[in-house]
């Protein structure tokens, strides 16, 4: 495996976009104050290339980026800032930062990326040397965490097999039946868990027509993946919208989850599983380790 496959390969991107850590390690990230993320012209600067070539990169990959946090934020919200001076303009803002960052926002607002979408511009970047050195770290991750994963399961494996063999040298046939039992168990352990996941399914574990619970799973799925709530919110609002054409933001004001209609509820679980798979999460761990709250106020 070589750093160019990132560019290739969506789903090795998805496997490894929470790595954002490596964007310190390659190169010093300096972000808007509060609202922690970049803008197209400070990921160009950052990557070291220009403007259009971001622009081609989230042109091409919009649904990705945008899955990742990419947005536009409204002027207001900059202008709300605690460590920013602005000069207001007729049709934008100048905006200037205590760690020195400034530029300028329209009214309609800025394009802006999180760090988990300004790692995948770097994947998918080809012409950066920066874009390639941060590749080249995914890469190393990927691949110790893999080597890792690996050595963990045969000495793991082994151990089971070595009990086994200890039983049989005992002659306990209760020991030997336990030993076997759990070596079977560790070598279909992956299957289990899908079964597991799909039995909980099937019997309604997932039942999600409480909205609260709906509520909790997603602000558990946002904590271990580390976006925030309410872009992990719209990314649900967005595959419903484009999977099954429920567009819950027409229909009236917030939280647009009450707008949610029982017959569309079996689509908005399939939604979240996928969004759960997606990011190497199960439904099943994300509904059953979440305590549901007693308000909406969150589901924007």
């Amino acid at each position: 495996m070589n750093e160019t496959q990132f560019i290739d390969d969506r789903t090795l991107r998805d496997n490894t976009v929470g790595h954002y850590e490596v964007l310190k390690k390659v190169k010093k990230l300096l972000l808007i104050p509060e609202l922690e993320v970049m803008t197209t012209e400070q990921v160009a600067d950052y990557y070291e290339v220009d403007y259009d070539a971001v622009k081609k990169v989230y042109q091409r990959n919009t649904d990705e980026l945008e899955s990742d946090g990419m947005h536009i934020e409204k002027m207001e919200t900059f202008l709300k800032g605690q460590n920013v001076s602005f000069q207001k303009e007729r049709n934008k803002a100048i905006l200037t930062y205590d760690n020195g960052i400034t530029f300028s926002v329209t009214n309609r607002g800025l394009k802006v990326f999180p760090r988990r979408a300004i790692l995948r511009v770097g994947m998918l970047l080809r012409d950066s040397s920066i874009a390639k050195e941060v590749r080249t770290q995914l890469l190393n991750i990927e691949e110790k965490s893999s080597d890792e994963v690996k050595v963990q399961d045969i000495n793991e494996e082994q151990s089971l097999m070595l009990a086994v063999g200890m039983a049989v040298a005992s002659g306990d046939a209760n020991a030997v039946a336990v030993a076997t039992t759990n070596l079977i168990a560790f070598k279909n352990r992956h299957i289990e868990k899908l079964k597991n996941d799909n039995k909980a399914l099937a019997e309604g574990i997932l039942e999600w027509k409480d909205r609260n619970k709906l509520n909790a799973g997603i602000r558990k799925l946002a904590a271990v993946t580390g976006i925030h709530f309410s872009k992990m919110w719209n990314e649900l609002y967005k595959n419903l919208q484009y999977k099954y054409g429920i567009c819950l933001k027409q229909r009236g004001g917030t939280p647009y989850v009450q707008w949610i209609k029982e017959s569309e509820w079996d689509d908005v679980m399939k939604t979240f599983c996928a969004m759960c798979e997606a990011y190497e999460q199960s439904p099943t761990e994300m509904f059953q380790q979440t305590t549901p709250t007693g308000t909406l106020a969150c589901a924007k």
